[in-house]
């Protein structure tokens, strides 16, 4: 990544980064498939396409990695960890960007890439207490700035360092993730870990062959999420960028030596393009400069780096239509031929044109896709790509309906029940269970209660459904409140709930007159009762005139929920209809007894 991150400043065909334009589409809510790397240039306000891109398709991302920081050479030996020289203005921008990241609701772990020079890494993870101060740097890095973890990109071992230094270097790597990752699951945080491939470029793997002295085996346990570079097959030489057999190899080698879901495959969103060679010379027409050291020769010669996202501008320039691309089955990316004119001034001052025959090898959208396919395949945590920011925004669209098409079923659960009923009466909470407009059989279903003025739900019965998809709950509400079924995922399918609905609950009233025939204005006595007992709670006593009741005594209602009520009788002779009321009071609804009759006598 180190090296990519020089090329990509320093190429020759690089214009400004465009964000991404993809809209997501409507239908099922997509896996997360998508992880990768943010430039630090492409983090800031100015140029946001990083960023941009990653808030865009923040439902395909399962974490992102800004491209922000460096382990440096400390004062005195060590290293230490600073924000990448490079990056201006860094702990504001750095701030902005994050506001935005974390805003879309996205996991971040920004990168440390290894800066130190040669040996000095290794140096101090040789040393226990060097090692443990720098575990120590990153967790205060992570911590103290509010990220979800750290990525280390860490490839002087691999690229500067030597293989001859690997058998040492490999045990104290080792422990140093270890030491890492407990350090920062302690917090709470996630480590990603950064490697180039383990298989060589012939396709074997082992653990002795490519990179092995990051040890795969030895630091799966610790790390969250361990992302493979398979990239940069050719970069000297012309060919493809990540042949597929290559890539499949080693994510079906890895894959077999961890944990599938912590393994993100690498995916290039950038080209490169050559001047092609004949007799082991440049292919250059035309008048041409012969100071192999002039700008305009190596403008003529040199290998450049493109983003994808400027791939489709940079082939206009040249006159390439897009009927002139090629796309290799065998290698599953695009190359052409093209022509690039440079004009130059000799040492006449006369301004000359020469023309290199150049080639150029892209992971374009089709072929990001095809390596985003591996996730599904191998099960895989995502594809991880280089660059976000400078990819073709036309693979947005691919990469999310094949993200859709890994969405798991959905589970649908519609419950209904009584709105209404009386405290200690059984009634049924039915629901039916589909899943993609299927009965869903056998479904384990749970009837959930949540009481009036709680926030929690408490589980009240489990039953299976049956084979048209229906469970039906016998249920005696004890007080008002919502009911809920809730059916968990399984297999391929998503967990579902019904939408929660209200049941009343009332008041179960009896009343019981002492005496069923009274004296005209005499004492009446009737015993009530209201269940559950609610002590305080008001118990009236009505009568009925013509078309409403009036009340004619009241008490509130003992510990046992009883009350003891004493009225006059009316005054003139006759049969009276008579009822008692109990008052809504708490989570309990007002309800009335059964009516009766008291016969009022001379």
């Amino acid at each position: 990544m180190r090296k990519l991150l020089a090329l990509l400043a320093a190429a020759l065909i690089l214009a400004p980064l465009g964000a991404g334009t993809a809209a997501r589409a409507d239908g099922p809510v997509p896996k997360r498939v998508a992880s990768g790397w943010l430039p630090y240039w492409m983090t800031t306000p100015s140029r946001p396409a990083g960023v941009t891109s990653a808030v865009q398709n923040a439902d395909l991302f399962t974490d992102v990695s800004p491209f922000w920081y460096s382990a440096t050479a400390a004062p005195g030996g060590g290293v230490q960890v600073k924000f990448n020289p490079n990056f201006s203005n860094a702990a504001a921008n750095a701030s902005w960007a994050m506001g935005q990241l974390k805003g879309a609701g996205l996991t971040v772990l920004p990168s440390i890439a290894d800066g130190s020079g040669k040996g000095r890494m290794a140096k101090t993870l040789a040393d226990p207490a060097s090692r443990a101060q720098h575990v120590a740097d990153i967790v205060s890095t992570v911590v103290n700035n509010g990220y979800d973890g750290i990525d280390l990109d860490y490839e002087t071992f691999a690229f500067t360092d030597g293989s001859s230094s690997w058998a040492a270097t490999s045990p104290n790597w080792t422990a140093f993730i270890n030491e890492l990752g407990a350090a920062l699951h302690a917090q709470g945080k996630l480590l990603a870990v950064t490697i180039p491939p383990p298989c060589s470029t012939g396709g074997a793997c082992s653990t002795r062959t490519g990179y092995w002295v990051y040890n795969i085996t030895g630091i799966a346990a610790s790390a969250d999420r361990i992302r493979i570079m398979a990239y940069d097959y050719h970069v000297q030489g012309i060919g493809p960028i990540a042949p597929i057999t290559w890539v499949r190899a080693i994510v079906a080698y890895s894959a077999s030596i961890m944990d599938p879901a912590k393994l993100q495959i690498g995916v290039p969103t950038y080209g490169r393009a050559w001047t092609r060679e004949s007799g082991g010379a440049p292919k250059l027409t035309g008048s041409c400069p012969t100071d192999r050291n002039s700008s305009a020769y190596r403008s003529l010669t040199a290998m450049a780096s493109v983003s994808d996202v400027d791939i489709p501008a940079l082939l206009a320039s040249v006159g390439v239509a897009p009927t002139d691309v090629q796309w290799s089955d065998v290698d599953q990316e695009n190359w052409v031929y093209y022509d690039k004119k440079v004009n130059w001034t000799d040492g006449s001052g006369a301004t000359q044109t020469c023309t290199a025959k150049r080639v150029m090898w892209w992971v374009g959208p089709q072929a990001v896709l095809v390596r985003t396919q591996l996730v599904g395949e191998f099960g895989l945590s995502a594809a991880a790509y280089w660059t976000v920011g400078g990819e073709d925004p036309a693979q947005w669209p691919m990469i999310r309906a094949y993200a859709q098409s890994l969405a798991p079923a959905s589970t649908d659960v519609a419950a209904a029940g009584l709105p209404t009923t009386v405290y200690g009466t059984p009634i049924a909470v039915t629901a039916t269970v589909t899943s993609q407009g299927a009965p869903l059989a056998g479904a384990t279903a749970t009837v959930r209660f949540q009481r009036q003025g709680s926030k929690k739900w408490a589980d009240v019965a489990t039953l299976p459904t049956g084979a048209d998809g229906v469970v039906s709950f016998p249920v005696s509400p004890e007080a008002t409140g919502s009911w809920q079924v809730f059916v968990p995922g399984a297999d391929a399918r998503t967990e579902g709930a019904s939408a929660p609905f209200v049941t009343q609950v009332l008041s179960l009233v009896t009343a019981e007159p002492k005496d069923s025939r009274v004296s005209r204005g005499g004492r009446l006595v009737v015993k009530a009762s209201a269940s559950p007992a609610v002590p305080g709670q008001s118990i009236v006593l009505q009568v009925q005139r013509g078309e409403k009741w009036k009340n004619v005594a009241s008490l509130k209602a003992n510990a046992a929920g009883r009350a003891r009520l004493i009225a006059t009788a009316p005054s003139a002779k006759g049969l009276y209809v008579y009822r008692v009321v109990a008052v809504g009071k708490a989570d309990l609804f007002a309800n009335a007894s059964t009516e009766f009759r008291i016969r009022v006598t001379k």
